[in-house]
Order: C-alpha cells, then structure tokens, then sequence
C-alpha cells in the first residue's frame, strides 16, 4: 500500500474536475411508430364509454361548487413508462391529467364537458397515436369515500388518531389540479365543507402548496364527512413523532480522561442534535456543546435520548474502542431540544404531533442552517411507509433540506413487538418490519443498524441486520435504508442484549437502536462537510459519504439480495472516504445537466499505468448523486428527474460480411442492483432502482483486461411528466469515479 504516513499506510488526495468539462451534446429524438397494447375493437370502445358515462353522473353535482372533480385511470402494467403515458388523450380539452398515485394510476380533473369530449375521442377515433393510448386503459373510476381512507373504516382511522381534548388529530390531503385549473375552488370547497361539519382545519407546519391540513374530528361521522369531500385525496390519523426509550445496560462510572476542544479551539464540524435536549450538567460535554434550542416545556423534559445520540457524535471511539470503524475525529453538537417525555416513569409524559414538529425544525432551520449543514433526526412516527406514497412528513423534509441546503441523517425505525426480526427475512417479516416515517426521505440519509458481535443463536451474526432494524425499500423502490451502522444488537426474543455505549444518567450504558447508528453516520457526514474547502453541496457530500461504503461482512460491493437491508453498506470513516490508495484514482466531477442534453467526456483519461499491449485493466466503480425535481403530486412518480452514467470504451469491430470497420461504444460499468432482462417500466423502478436519487455502478476488465481504443464517459438526465418543456429545468449531479488495481501490482501505482 505504499510508504507509511502518521502510522497508517500512504494516501493520495482525490482529484476534483471543474465543471464545464464535459462536452453537451444535444440528445437525438426519434422513436417506433406507435403500436397499441390490446386491439382497440367496438366492445373495448363502450366498455370505457360506459365508465365515462357513470363517472359524468356522479361528478355533475359536485363540479357546480368546485369547477373539476378528481377521478383516477388505472394503466395496463406494460403502458407505465413516460414514453406510453396517454397525455394526448387526457389533455385541457378532455380531462387533464394533475397528478399520480401508485405505479401506473393517473388522476385526472373531470367536468361533464370535458368527460363528454373524451367520450367521442374513445368512440371515433381513428388516430394511430390516440389508439394507441386507449389501449393502454385498465379502468377509468370516481374517488370513493373508501378510496379516500385507503380501506380502513371511520372508526379506525380515529384510533389511529392522537387525541387531542374532545377531539382526535387526523391528516388531511387534498387533491392539486395545478397551475390554473381552479385549485383555490377546491381549496375554499373543502374549508366551507369542514365548517358545515363542525371540523375545525388548520394548515400550521404545512407549506401552501402541500394541499395538507390538520382537522380535529370529534366523532366517526366526522371522519365520513370529510371522506365525502370532493376535492380530499386522503384522510387519515395525525402521525406523532417519537424515539425510542434509552436504556443502561452494563453501567460504568463516567470517564475522567474523555477528550475537551483545546482552550479557545473552537473549529470542529458539528452536528445539529434533533431530539430530546441534551444534559447541561456535565462540564466536558458541555464543552462539546456550541448552542441550545429549547423547545420543550420544563415539565416535559427527558434528555436521556438526546444525551446519549450526543454521546455518541462527540466521544464514540473513546466510548467504544473496540467498534470497527469509527474514527476519533472530533465533533461537536447543538442541542435542538423538541422531543417530549413520553416515558410515565420519568414524569409528565406529552407527544409531538407531526405540525407542530415541522414548525419547530423549520423555524431552527431559519436561524442556524447556515452555520451547520448536518441534522441528526434520530426520531419516527408510528407510521409504516408505502411502496406506493412518500409520507407527508418525508415531503416536508425534502422541502426544508432543498430549501435550506442541508442533510439530514434520519434512523431507520425499530421493530419492537417480540419476536423481533430475522435474518434473512422472509414472509410477513417483509411487511412488518418496513421502514417508518420520515425514513422516506428522498433526499435523507437514511441510516439502519447492523450487529458488531455475534449470537450463537436466535439472533444476527456479525454484520447482519440487527433484529430491530428496519428495512426498506422506500417508496418506489428508492433504496433504503441508505447506508447503515452498528447499534447494537440482540435475539429475536429480545435476551441477549449487546449495545453500543454512550452517556446515560449516572455515567454510560448500552443501548440499542437505528436512533444509535444514524449518529455514528452523521459525525462522518460533518467531518466531510468540515474538511472540504469550499465547503461541498448537500450532494456532492452525500456522494462522497456513499462512495466507499461497504457491506459490512465481507467489505465487497452491497449485492441485491442484500440492499433492503443494508443500502449502500457502512460507510468509510475520514480519511479513507476523502483520500485515495496508491493503487486507486478518484475523480470528482460536479456538474449541471440540461434536459434533452447529454454531457460526455470523450477520450477520457483512463490512467497509463493500467494500459498494456491495448489492453485495459482495473476494476471500477461510481457513484452519482443528485437532488431530483420533486413533486408530491405524483404520488410514487415523486422523483421527476433521472440521471443516467455510462462509462466505457470505443472499439473496432470488422462486418464479416462486407470487411467494412466500424466503430462502437460498449459500456462496462453497469448500475449496481440491476436486472436488464426486463424492460417495463415497473421492473426499471423495482429492479433497477429507475428514479433514486443515488446511484453506483460497478465493473471490473477481469484478469485479461479490454481491448479499446479509448474512453468514454457520458452523463444524460431524464425527465418526467414533460417538466423537459421548461426552459429553466436544470439538474445538477455530482458524480465520482474511482479506477483500481485491486491486485496492488507494483507497476500500476497510480500516484
């Protein structure tokens, strides 16, 4: 590995491109001619008809007060690409598409004169192109009451609801019909519907344009009211945020030797602490601590959550000496104290009901995202997350991180009635233990927790998901967790227990909980933050932070059967995700995209050094990482934009039937977590992880190596529900790549 420096083997600082590199080239259009899914015959024709029909019956009265009524088309599996979407048979003359929910479901503003013109399309049309979009139609449908409550009964959805006095919580959507269709119609029906019922409504916490309110209802009459209303999309209970209760098991004294900032030395990367509060009783902690944010009445304050995630990102080497990676770097805190006791042991107990959260976090957000750029949010609600839906807690943090250009660590959730989780996980286990709200978050790094020692029986082995943890995917597929980290572990039927430690009230203990990887993540995200000058955007940290991560038993590439569980793997501590082996070479490009353009770097500089008789050797990986367009009304269609990167080579390739040469491109860095035998739209989101927001790829030239002409890298957006059209739509990425010569032979040093 080279020369040692400071004890540890020689490392090479990565090599950051400028942007504007790249070449932009102009994507060519072009496409088959349009070939229908199903025959388009008579019979298929009425059968839509007559839907339409019943449809126009049953929105007319309400269409006098709101102008549109929502309704929802249900698309054949093999027509939900972007490419099939029937946007010109659901156009501002017909019934405009406004949004989405699952895969392959449309919803569409509806008026009986716009139903009526869609009607005559489907009966007469004889346009290729239009034939071809009725024959991607399963079914054409109102919104139903029972639709609105997702299936459950008014009486469940109040027991699902926080109550609040006389009155139980619950969360209100109302549909977006965008830009100039009469949203303030629906918007003005809904709130005079809610007077009518005695409701009372409040959007606080919620942006304008989120469409989400909070509505106290009183009885199950009132939740089959508002179920009633035109312009809701969804009703259901008032998500409360919480943390686990902390535990000390195997206490120990507090240390005397814990590590202060030297006398005046005030420059450390810091992590904003989301959560309990904080102790201020404890001097050498205190020194750690750069702020305080009480939000939390006295009566109601329990710090021992939030002290010991403190712990955790100030002293976690020097707490746990023996835990493989996790580095000594220092790291201080600010205490945004917002979790209240919900623990009767300790006291007055309250809960934190998702509006109120959000007006806390973002009024903090206001007054400190500038200084620091990492929050760790080792919290949940009681909400399990949708395959189908991001959870309007996981919208709202997307919001905030965008708006105010941070990242937030968020933990993954526990699983907490017994038995707990296997490993591997199968059945029912699959459905529930799915991760919980807000780790959803797009643009989150969602953290799960892995075991650091191992049971003999009924429970993980070393490096296998710990029983609590909870595993994704996202919705739509979106990788989740993203990474993970050790805290702690335990059986199935919850014996056992063996924690990470951290500080507790009468000196440290262990603990177990996502709430307790999410931190050791987070430090490492700060001190990325920290030791980049100029300090780097959200996604170039984010990317840097993944790059390196490995899976945790065999320190490889995460594979598929994996990725639910563990994400991207754990991830490297600093210095070794900022720095470069003598026999690897990182390049960091951070750049912007155009939609409808590509940028590609042609004869890229593949290092000499791995280059012999034409041939080319090495293994290779990238990671790209974007901020995608984000739009909550198209519901698993949440994620707008897509970048795509393709690395490889040009090379000749004689006809044997002409003798003509010929030169082509041949990628050989494939997307890691993939399946190319299928090319529906369905399978590319599922299989391929079509729409993350982070991406890597993995390819190696084997020992014979490749046999090229040159280098190419290209790097292309793709867009959703034509956003393409704007002119102003831009996509920045960063993107790393790093070439290796895993075989470490001596003549391939690439310094």
């Amino acid at each position: 590995m080279g020369d040692a420096i400071d004890g540890r083997p020689e490392r090479l600082f990565i090599k950051v491109i400028l942007p504007k590199q790249g070449t932009e080239r102009r994507v060519s259009g072009g496409g088959a001619p349009p070939v229908p899914f199903r025959d388009v015959t008579p019979a298929f024709r009425g059968h839509l008809s007559n839907q339409l029909q019943a449809i126009r019956r049953v929105i007319e009265p309400s269409v006098l007060r709101t102008g549109g009524a929502p309704i929802r088309v249900r698309l054949l599996p093999g027509a939900f690409a972007k490419s099939h979407r029937p946007e010109n048979l659901f156009t501002d003359q017909t019934c405009p598409i406004i949004g989405a929910g699952q895969l392959g479901e449309l919803y569409l503003k509806a008026t009986p004169r716009g139903v009526d013109a869609l009607d005559s399309i489907v009966l007469r049309t004889a346009a290729e192109r239009t034939i071809k979009e009725i024959s991607s139609i399963e079914s054409i449908e109102p919104i139903t009451a029972d639709f609105r409550r997702r299936g459950l009964s008014p009486n469940e959805i109040l027991r699902s609801s926080p109550r609040r006095g006389d009155a139980f919580a619950t969360q209100v959507h109302l549909f977006d019909f965008g830009p100039g269709r009469g949203q303030e119609s629906l918007v003005q029906d809904f709130r005079r519907s809610c007077a009518a019922s005695g409701v009372p409504v409040s959007q606080r916490g919620y942006g304008d344009s989120s469409y989400r309110f909070e509505a106290d209802c009183h009885n199950p009459g009132d939740v089959e009211a508002l179920s009633h209303v035109v312009g809701v999309r969804a009703i259901r209970g008032m998500p409360t945020i919480r943390t686990v209760l902390p535990a000390g098991a195997n206490p120990r004294g507090f240390p005397d030797d814990l590590p202060v900032p030297a006398a005046g030395s005030g420059d450390f990367p810091v992590v904003v602490v989301v959560d309990s509060g904080i102790r201020d009783d404890l001097p050498a902690l205190n020194q750690w601590v750069v702020g305080r944010d009480q939000q939390v009445a006295p009566p109601y304050r329990n710090t021992g959550h939030g002290t010991f995630v403190a712990g955790l990102i100030c002293w976690a080497k020097q707490l746990n000496p023996a835990l493989a990676g996790i580095d000594s770097n220092r790291c201080g805190v600010f205490d945004l104290q917002v979790l209240p006791n919900w623990d009767p042991v300790q006291g007055e107990t309250d809960f934190l009901q998702e509006p109120d959260f959000l007006q806390i976090l973002e009024t903090a957000l206001q007054e400190y995202s500038d200084r620091y750029k990492v929050w760790n949010l080792s919290l949940s609600t009681n909400q399990i997350c949708s395959l189908t839906e991001f959870s309007s807690l996981a919208v709202q943090l997307d919001e905030l991180q965008q708006h105010y250009k941070v990242s937030f660590v968020i933990s993954a959730g526990n699983y907490e009635p017994l038995p707990l989780l296997g490993y591997p996980r199968t059945g029912d286990e699959l459905v529930r233990g799915r991760i919980t709200s807000p780790a959803d978050s797009v643009l989150a790094i969602t953290v799960g927790s892995v075991a650091h020692t191992s049971h003999a029986e009924n429970g993980p082995q070393t490096g296998q998901p710990s029983s609590f943890s909870r595993h994704g995917p996202g919705p739509n597929y979106v990788i989740k967790p993203d990474l993970v980290h050790f805290g702690g572990s335990c059986c199935v039927n919850g014996t056992d227990s063996r924690g990470v430690r951290s500080l507790i009230p009468d000196g440290t203990g262990e603990g177990l909980g996502t709430s307790y990887a999410a931190p050791l993540t987070s430090r490492i995200l700060a001190n990325i933050y920290h030791q980049i000058t100029p300090a780097p955007s959200p996604v170039l940290a984010r990317a840097i932070l993944t790059h390196h991560a490995r899976h945790p038993r065999t320190e490889a590439r995460v594979g598929d059967d994996d990725v639910d569980f563990i994400g991207f793997g754990v991830p490297a501590p600093l210095p070794y995700c900022l720095e470069c082996s003598p026999y690897t070479s990182t390049l960091v490009f951070e750049d912007v995209l155009r939609p409808g353009y590509f940028l590609e770097w042609d004869d890229f500089p593949y290092p000499p050094s791995l280059m012999s008789d034409g041939r080319y050797f090495g293994d290779i990986w990238m990671t790209i990482a974007f901020s995608p367009s984000l739009n909550p009304r198209w519901g698993s269609e949440y994620c707008e934009t897509h970048i795509d990167a393709h690395f490889g080579v040009y090379y000749r390739q004689r006809s044997r039937t002409t003798n003509q040469e010929t030169v082509k491109f041949k990628g050989l860095v494939p997307p890691e977590h993939r399946n190319p035998g299928e090319l529906y739209e369905s399978f590319q989101v599922a299989s391929l992880r079509k729409w993350s927001p982070v991406r890597t790829y993995f390819g190696s030239l084997g020992e014979s190596g490749v046999r090229a002409d040159r280098w190419r890298l290209k790097v292309q957006l793709l867009a959703r529900h034509n956003i393409e059209e704007d002119a102003l739509t831009t996509q920045p990425f960063a993107l790393i790549v790093t070439i290796a010569d895993l075989r470490h032979s001596p003549q391939t040093k690439l310094a």
